[in-house]
């Protein structure tokens, strides 16, 4: 679907988790493209605070409050009038106190509420869900090595492995595993009206746009990519459990081409650009004067593609159109963004 349909009139996107990480930049490359954007804030705060970071876009864009993405009919009066959802939101977090209810049942039930809200409104056609590549991998036999996944693979988790398991990751790889199966079910049994795409990224990295109020408040990779630059990992560069990554203006990207393009129908695509390890990140922080004493010496370093496990994204490529950001441009960019945040925090 373009941004406008036959008598000019612009089609409206309702953006889940507009004010997060992934959320702002999938909001602003739908308004770049031309779109009306709807967002979803837990608050009408959070929400002006989004507008006030963007003022150029407010007259494309429209606040939705949904405090709770899990209670019933949560979604029922955000999705009125809309022509295509973008569902980005789901917890991602390592304060795990209840698997249920701080993890699985908020992916699980926000998914499912999202497509009861669907059925509500005929005029959508395309549905975006963001899954991630903790859909696809199998968690225990990472590294795995010599393994290549694809668009095809599946995560084997359960329920009720996840419900005991002592392993936060573990626990929201099968949060994403089980949600997006909620999207095929749901395609397979109802056979909507509408067309499915599902995008499964792994580690997404960028400049962070949404609005924080502090360094504590960033997503988690965020986080992840601060502490090996503040000096927090000046002891030795920590291990990289996924180690793959994609920009999160491709991910964005990706959204738009989801809608955009025929091929995107009831399909599902590995969003993945570059593999790395932690020791790229701090090798390129390092020529940063400011940030040198911050960091372990990774001058030895070498990567190893076959250290760890292979990916296929042929089909996103050729399906999609999709080209990628450079790693080294995504990584500088992820830490001139956090450098500028930091100051911008600072001076408050």
């Amino acid at each position: 679907m373009t941004a406008k349909d036959n008598a000019g009139v612009k089609h409206v996107v309702l953006v889940t988790g507009t004010t997060g990480f992934v959320g702002t930049q999938v909001s602003l490359a739908f308004l770049e493209a031309g779109y009306i954007v709807r967002g979803t804030a837990r608050s009408l705060e959070k929400g002006k605070a989004w507008i006030a970071k963007f003022p150029q876009q407010a007259h494309n864009f429209e606040i939705a409050v949904v405090p709770d993405m899990t209670a019933a009919n949560a979604y029922d009066e955000a999705i009125k009038g809309v022509d295509i959802v973008a569902h980005t939101s789901s917890p991602f977090h390592y304060e795990v106190k209840d698997n249920e209810k701080d993890m699985l049942i908020p992916a699980i039930q926000g998914t499912k509420d999202i497509l009861a809200a669907i059925e509500l409104e005929p005029r959508v056609k395309r549905v975006v869900v963001t899954s991630s590549f903790a859909a696809v991998c199998t968690v225990p036999l990472l590294p795995h090595r010599g393994h290549t996944y694809t668009d095809d693979s599946w995560n084997p988790v359960t329920y009720d492995e996840a419900k005991v398991s002592d392993n936060p990751g573990f626990v929201y790889c099968a949060s994403k595993t089980l949600a997006e199966k909620e999207v095929w079910n749901y395609v397979k049994e109802k056979k909507p009206t509408w067309y499915a795409t599902t995008l499964c990224p792994s580690l997404i990295l960028g400049p962070p746009m949404q609005p924080v109020s502090s360094m504590d408040s960033l997503n988690e990779s965020m986080k992840d990519v601060w502490t090996l630059i503040n000096g927090d990992s000046k002891g030795g560069a920590p291990p990289t459990p996924f180690p793959v990554l994609c920009d999160v203006r491709d991910v964005a990207k990706a959204h738009v081409l989801a809608v955009q393009k025929e091929e995107a129908k009831n399909e599902r695509f590995l969003t993945i650009s570059h593999h790395f390890k932690n020791e790229q990140i701090i090798a390129i922080a390092a020529t940063y004067p400011e940030l040198r004493d911050n960091l372990p010496d990774v001058s030895s370093f070498k990567y190893d593609p076959g250290d760890h496990f292979g990916t296929d994204n042929t089909k996103i490529q050729t399906k999609l159109g999709m080209t990628f950001i450079p790693m080294e441009k995504t990584i500088r960019d992820t830490i001139d963004r956090l450098l500028v945040l930091k100051k911008e925090l600072s001076a408050r």
